[in-house]
């Protein structure tokens, strides 16, 4: 056994090295929807709406000054010839096209080789007088933006180097003010700040969890027991992550205090129950606690791990991924405890001892006594906050879990409040009627009701779409003049215009419409409004091109990182649910079998759905929101609270006291050490979240050691009262 135990150990060790980390948007998209799938098609058609970054240049004295406009254009036309730069889109580049009697005359939009301070003037006014030109640069006229498209990146190191490559450019250019926005510059830094959170987790749960063993237990082989088995623990939870080669992301660099502290749980049962057995040998010590805490500590592993598989209801992939290796941690934690924990155990002298955390002789007494006063003030506190969850609404901000002070946060902001939008927007379309294409006027008139929505009611800034190309092409054959970037309402000026289209960037034109023109894309961006704002903005428009139209020249989808993202949070409410009820459902059935009595099912269940009503009323109350990362709070909570309720119960049933309250008192000095031990430890584990850098893992602690306790405290009052009901009641 001993060899077996090492050599695994050793094994698992070892692929520690491998362990990477990740953060992709794409993967918290909702897995096997039907919109997901339709926009892996959409991708294959157009590639990845997120594969850009938004180069913001800021020039405090107006970016239309000769110095900046030479040293801009010369650093745009240098990212060109960077390694995995696909197409930049940029005022400095554009070409402002007008049709003459003697021909086509094409010059700068921004003229930027020597130009003199009356030519910048003249572009400027051009540029401000027409919609489309405008919304590249900032309102004052002291940023101008750059488009950068690059390609689809697999790996982290591929994307530092050109964010590396664009800064150094910047500096060679002397452009000192930058911004970079885009998944390209967010992705990194929430990869630094997950490794930067794992780590800290990592060392932070080794030395709280045992300074705390040491000051409960007073004694170093006390302590040294359910510390090693959490340690070997993690070593073979991460060593099989690496191994498999899954990466560490944003959720599942929450493990190590999850499973050190969940783990930990186990083995505090077994010594607890190794410490206060009155067996003389080692040998008998190991069976009689064996024999008390075998059964109760399956069924608290098995239901813990059934609280986090339910996570899998969460249809996105970091979720899932939590819960599954959070349920597999859980069981090797178990069988480590079984295994290693009683190795350990047989070489080791366990004195009958009291640890510093005991419940007081008289907290019986007291809570018989004061039964009236302590289910009123529970009662009390339901009312109070069950309107709250009336209160909770399904909410998420992209970087609202990144620190205030983070640069990218920052940047990100600044583009919301001063170019328009950081987020991308983007709406489908496709010909019905197989005898026309996209150019056509019947089909166009469609599109343009589509853009002026866009750009007029949403609003998204800077839309792209094949009747933007139109609108530009009309002011070319009109004179170049900005008040003709219109649509061209009548059929013989549309077919003028549209002779035009040849003269277009095929570049450009791959980016909106498929090459058989029957696919168009209307792509912009948009402020960050948060997923439930964005969600009714959303079916607003729906709403209305529902009814305008003409569903027999064309079909339409909303799609994109951005609307697949707040999808997920829309369906987060229903799977939240399903989750919450499948853990219940099951662990319900467990302990009704394991109890053999529907009324002590219903007992085990209450002190473990009051402290979840009363987290969602607080967070109701307080009016913070749900979204993927703190709605895990409740399945997290079921899932680890119960283990107190099945161990105090499992004492309780097999008392051989007959009086209820003898019994009771049984199993508060027996169990009671064990359940006080093992919230307070896993409370402070999870107080190991709020030094997280992540918005949500703080309020992910926060929330699970409020539930923890609330759950411990209705173990020592509401639970006993109800097994004390339910003997007196079952003679």
């Amino acid at each position: 056994m001993t060899s077996l135990l090492v050599a695994i150990t050793a094994i698992l060790g070892w692929n520690l090295q491998y362990l990477t980390f990740d953060f992709e948007f794409e993967k918290f998209f909702p897995n096997n929807h039907p919109e997901s799938r339709a926009y892996i098609n959409h991708t294959q058609q157009f590639g990845y709406d997120n594969d850009y970054l938004h180069i913001i240049l800021e020039e405090k004295n107006g970016v239309f000054s000769a110095d900046f406009v030479d040293r801009a254009s010369q650093f745009e036309r240098s990212l060109r010839k960077i390694e995995d730069v696909e197409n930049i889109y940029s005022p400095l580049s554009l070409q402002h096209v007008i049709k003459s009697p003697t021909g086509i005359v094409i010059f700068p939009l921004i003229h930027s080789e020597k130009p003199t301070p009356y030519q910048l003037k003249k572009d400027s006014i051009r540029i401000f007088g027409n919609p489309f030109y405008r919304s590249a640069f900032s309102e004052n006229g002291t940023a101008i933006s750059i488009y950068l498209n690059h390609a689809h990146f697999g790996d982290q190191a591929r994307s530092e180097k050109l964010l590396n490559a664009i800064k150094t450019k910047a500096e060679n250019y002397g452009l000192k003010n930058v911004r970079l926005v885009g998944k390209l510059s967010a992705a990194g830094v929430f990869i630094s700040y997950i490794q930067n959170d794992f780590g800290k987790f990592l060392i932070g749960s080794l030395v709280l969890s045992f300074l705390l063993l040491l000051l409960i237990f007073r004694n170093f082989k006390s302590a040294l027991l359910p510390f090693l088995i959490s340690l070997v623990s993690i070593v073979w939870l991460f060593g099989l992550i690496g191994m498999l080669g899954f990466r560490i992301n944003l959720l599942s660099s929450l493990l190590p205090p999850i499973l050190f502290f969940v783990s930990m749980s186990d083995a505090v049962h077994l010594m607890n129950a190794l410490k206060k057995t009155n067996a003389r040998t080692t040998i008998d010590k190991l069976k009689e606690a064996i024999k008390i805490v075998w059964i109760p500590t399956l069924l608290t592993s098995v239901t813990t791990a059934i609280g986090f598989l339910s996570l899998i209801w969460i249809n996105t992939e970091p979720v899932q991924f939590l819960g599954l290796f959070a349920a597999a941690g859980i069981l090797i934690a178990f069988v480590l405890t079984f295994s290693l924990g009683l190795l350990i155990a047989s070489f080791t002298t366990f004195s009958h001892s009291h640890s510093v955390l005991e419940v007081p002789a008289t907290w019986l007494t007291f809570v018989t006594g004061q039964r009236k006063l302590i289910i009123g003030l529970v009662c009390g506190f339901m009312l109070i906050l069950i309107p709250g969850i009336l209160q909770l609404k399904i909410n998420s901000f992209l970087l609202d879990d990144l620190p205030q002070d983070s640069q990218v946060r920052m940047d990100f902001e600044y583009a919301d409040e001063q170019l328009g939008g950081s987020k991308p927007y983007e709406v489908r379309v496709e010909v019905v009627d197989t005898s026309l294409t996209i150019w056509d006027k019947k089909v166009m008139d469609e599109i343009v009701k589509i853009e002026d929505y866009l750009l007029s009611d949403y609003p998204v800034v800077k839309v792209q779409s094949p009747a933007t190309i139109i609108k530009y092409l009309n002011m070319a054959s009109n004179g170049g003049l900005n008040e003709n970037f219109i649509y061209p309402t009548d059929q013989q000026a549309y077919l003028r215009t549209l002779r035009l289209k040849d003269r277009i960037d095929p570049k450009r034109l791959d980016k909106l419409v498929t090459e058989d023109s029957k696919v168009g894309r209307l792509i912009g961006f948009f402020p960050e409004l948060g997923s439930h704002e964005t969600d009714l903005r959303n079916k607003e428009m729906l709403e209305y091109l529902n009814k305008t139209i003409d569903q027999h020249a064309i079909s339409y989808q909303l799609t994109g990182t951005t609307y697949l993202i707040d999808k997920s949070h829309e369906l987060l409410s229903i799977n939240l649910l399903k989750g919450l009820l499948t853990a219940i459902l099951v662990i319900g059935i467990i302990l009704g079998i394991y109890f053999k009595s529907w009324k002590l099912l219903i007992i085990s269940l209450i002190p473990n759905l009051i402290p979840l009503i009363m987290v969602a009323g607080i967070l109701g109350w307080l009016g913070i929101s749900l979204k993927m990362t703190t709605s895990i709070i409740f399945t997290i909570a079921f899932g680890i609270a119960v283990d107190d309720t099945i161990h105090m119960m499992s004492y309780y049933l097999k008392s051989k006291e007959a009086n209820p309250l003898d019994r009771m008192r049984d199993t508060f000095k027996h169990a009671g050490s064990a359940m006080l031990i093992t919230s307070i430890i896993m409370s402070a584990g999870f107080s190991l979240y709020l030094f997280s850098n992540f918005g949500a893992t703080y309020y992910l602690g926060l929330f699970v050691s409020l539930a923890l306790l609330i759950a411990l405290i209705i173990d020592l009052t509401i639970l006993p009262l109800l097994l004390i009901y339910f003997r007196k009641n079952a003679k």
